[in-house]
């Protein structure tokens, strides 16, 4: 049988064999062609593949990070802005709402070292606020008297004003009861001197506030310089995320330079208010 077989097969003519053998170097010729350019697909297809999720993650950080530069700002101004507010109506939740869901939202996209930066930031800015809410209470308490003051100057002095037009009435129409004119006179006297004393209770109050004030603002500026250098650094993090280049030496001095102009003015403002403690009216 294998005799046969090789008997048959000698008898093919040379130029079929070269014709078969031909068409099997072009076979897999062909096979090995489509081979590597099935590979060169794979990883194309796949160098498409992470170039497409590099660009949507850049995206989507992007995004993120901008926001998050935009609440930090935001919350800086709440920060600077207590000592005006009413800590009756303040709601630490609110005041803190923004910040904390930006630095959340941060840490699911950024990297392992702007993430734990994020998170420092937000437990900082949540301690400043426990910090701060406990020394305004003596700020709020001499705004509180301003008001409390204020108001009763206010009620006397109409009052002053309303008797002060009935004895004009009195004396225009001519009447002639001393009795009642005298008490109309007391009542004057009366209210105008209780105006004077708010009044002058009110001034007192003015100047508890301005120190009070100055006291909470003389603490708050190292406290929101750490806070700035935290920031700073999260910033350096988030722009190396996204591949920007920044001069780090440069952005720290240049934040130095801030707050020492800042502390500068500061002092002379304070000089200012020593010099004339009394912002509130006469």
């Amino acid at each position: 049988m294998w005799y046969g077989l090789v008997t048959l097969l000698k008898s093919v003519p040379d130029v079929i064999w070269s014709g078969i053998v031909a068409s099997c170097i072009t076979l897999i010729g062909v096979m090995l062609s489509n081979r590597s350019n099935n590979a060169r697909l794979k990883l194309q297809l796949d160098h498409d593949a992470r170039e497409k999720s590099k660009e949507k993650i850049s995206n989507l950080r992007r995004e993120v990070y901008l926001k998050a530069v935009e609440d930090i700002e935001v919350t800086n101004i709440h920060v600077g802005s207590l000592a005006s507010r009413d800590l009756s109506t303040l709601t630490m939740n609110s005041e803190l709402q923004a910040i904390t869901a930006s630095m959340a939202k941060l840490k699911l996209v950024a990297e392992p070292k702007t993430t734990q930066l994020a998170g420092e930031l937000s437990v900082a800015f949540g301690v400043l606020f426990l910090k701060l809410l406990q020394r305004l209470l003596p700020v709020q308490d001499a705004k509180a008297d301003i008001e409390i003051n204020d108001t009763g100057y206010i009620s006397s002095s109409a009052e002053a004003s309303r008797i002060l037009r009935e004895m004009h009435k009195f004396n225009e129409e001519g009447r002639q009861d001393a009795v009642i004119f005298q008490t109309l006179q007391n009542s004057y006297e009366f209210f105008s001197n209780q105006a004077q004393d708010y009044a002058d209770a009110r001034s007192t109050a003015y100047d508890v506030y301005n120190a009070r004030l100055g006291e909470f603002n003389k603490l708050l500026m190292p406290d929101m310089k750490e806070l700035s250098k935290m920031q700073l650094k999260l910033m350096m993090s988030i722009r190396n995320d996204l591949g920007i280049v920044c001069d780090i030496p440069a952005l720290e001095q240049q934040l130095e330079r801030q707050w020492t102009v800042m502390g500068a003015e500061f002092g002379n403002t304070m000089d200012l208010f020593r010099e004339k403690p009394d912002a509130g009216p006469g």
